[in-house]
């Protein structure tokens, strides 16, 4: 197994405040959609650098590495920091209970958490399997920048609903990476749907159950998105110009992108 790093790299983005125009409905709903992009963003690159890592072990009569030797369960990188304010006359605690939560402004909450959108992390040893050519360590950079990507949320979000994504995403990269497949295909995109609509309705069941109707309601918004006509699609016109880039700009892969997908 590769060594977990000693800690969290933390990067600040320094952007404002920000401003969300619509409810929180309408903002968990796009981060549902921003999780899947990022998932596969991640995926699908780390996939292709570990491919030319190893031919470079190859050329070297070193054993081939899996594809998932250097990803790890939690996020190692960090883009962003969360937000507390008790100015209780403009900011209000989140309301567990209140299914009307989710027609609130997203701003409005006194806790804030930056919320990761992949939330899986890299290995400590990668830096150094990364360093032998331009493309690697760009295709690193690349990894930092998809695994400490973040979305301020609620914290009750951040450690509720979205927890439960945090944790299948742990699972299905490995999976997905080592099945020996081609790593980004409508199929995959829609075993990614069919894995968070289980996680997500079953959060969703048990938290109306013990009366939590507030955060059943976010659990419903992330529903909502896995719901919507073309989710398949929309993903998948995301993510497959990443990888087209990736290849285009790799002298082993440049014209050779059907190798990642389909």
């Amino acid at each position: 197994m590769p060594p977990p790093p000693a800690g969290r790299r933390h990067v600040e983005d320094a952007r404002p405040l920000p401003v969300f125009a619509g409810a929180l409905r309408d903002e968990l709903q796009e981060h549902a959609l921003q999780r899947a992009d990022f998932f596969f963003y991640f995926v699908v690159t780390m996939k292709i650098v570990v491919a030319e890592i190893n031919r470079q072990r190859a050329r070297q009569q070193q054993p081939s590495l899996p594809d998932a030797h250097f990803v790890l369960a939690k996020a190692t990188d960090q883009i962003g920091s969360g937000l507390r304010n008790d100015d209780e006359p403009a900011y209000t605690a989140f309301d567990p209970k209140d299914e009307k939560v989710v027609d609130k402004p997203t701003t409005m909450f006194t806790r804030a958490d930056a919320a990761h959108f992949c939330n899986l992390g890299l290995a400590l040893n990668f830096a150094e399997a990364c360093r032998a050519t331009v493309f690697t360590r760009d295709g690193y950079e690349r990894l930092k920048v998809h695994a400490g990507a973040t979305k301020l949320l609620p914290q009750q979000v951040n450690i509720g609903p979205d927890r439960k994504l945090d944790v299948l995403h742990a699972e299905l990269a490995p999976r997905m990476l080592n099945d020996g497949g081609l790593i980004f295909t409508r199929d995959r995109v829609a075993s990614y749907r069919s894995a968070a609509v289980e996680t997500l309705e079953s959060y969703r069941k048990a938290k109306a159950a013990k009366g939590l109707k507030g955060l059943a309601a976010c659990a419903q918004c992330y529903l909502d998105m896995y719901a919507s006509k073309d989710f398949e699609g929309r993903v998948y016109r995301r993510v497959y110009p990443e990888i087209l880039g990736l290849c285009e700009s790799s002298p082993v892969f440049r014209g050779q992108s059907h190798l990642f997908y389909r």
